[in-house]
């Protein structure tokens, strides 16, 4: 036995340990999580930012395309997963990156530097049609990666008396990790929709996955969630 296998046997142990039976799922204490399911996640989006770069748009081309396949498959699974849970009564939290102040200077040194400042309103802002919020539901906004440290969401989830949460979104080896290793830590129950998420490329995501699997969150697919909803 190598070093990987013995640490994919020593992770899966301690895992079952951790999530030995799929997080309850339940009205009263289970709340859908979304994360970050906004417009800065479009081709559209990430094509204009290539652009003022002075990037070559056409060497590009294939990669725009299979972003587009990828996030857009990620988002018909959301959307089913969001579909479902309203429909069980389980509470979706909306959470996306936005400022609060219209020149964004409230915006975190991290997301700063990245040049990810959104100001209120920009298009960059904008929930996916395939998961915006309905009049009601909660919505949560963050300068910061983890929901945790950048909304009240643990406090929310306190108040309602929520012990187990759904997590989908993107993306999943920034804010997403961040704020499921966070929910872990603070005692909630998290269940991961490993095929309702995606970091910017296939081989990111499944890295981000084996870092935060069965340790931190349950994982399960859209289609075993929805199976037992």
């Amino acid at each position: 036995m190598n070093l990987n296998e013995f640490a994919k046997a020593y992770y899966g142990m301690a895992g079952s340990a951790v999530y030995g039976q799929p997080v309850p799922v339940s009205p009263q204490d289970t709340a859908l999580i979304l994360i970050d399911v906004q417009d800065c996640l479009t081709r559209e989006y990430y094509e204009a930012a290539c652009r003022m770069a002075g990037m070559d748009m056409e060497e590009l081309a294939p990669a725009m395309e299979e972003l587009e396949r990828f996030v857009g498959g990620t988002l018909e699974n959301i959307a089913k997963v969001l579909k479902a849970c309203r429909e069980k009564g389980i509470r979706p939290i909306h959470v996306k990156i936005e400022s609060y102040l219209p020149d964004g200077a409230d915006t975190g040194r991290l997301h700063a530097s990245a040049g990810m400042c959104y100001p209120p309103d920009s298009p960059a802002t904008r929930f996916l049609p395939q998961a915006a919020p309905l009049e009601g539901e909660i919505v949560l906004k963050k300068t910061c990666s983890g929901i945790c440290v950048g909304t009240p969401v643990d406090r929310i989830l306190r108040n309602l008396g929520i012990r187990n949460v759904i997590v989908v979104g993107f993306y999943t080896d920034q804010c997403v990790s961040t704020s499921v290793r966070d929910l872990a830590d603070l005692g909630y129950a998290v269940d991961l929709i490993e095929d309702a998420t995606a970091a910017m490329s296939p081989a990111r995501t499944a890295n981000a996955l084996e870092g935060i699997q069965r340790i931190y969150a349950n994982s399960e697919t859209t289609a075993e969630l929805l199976a037992r909803l």
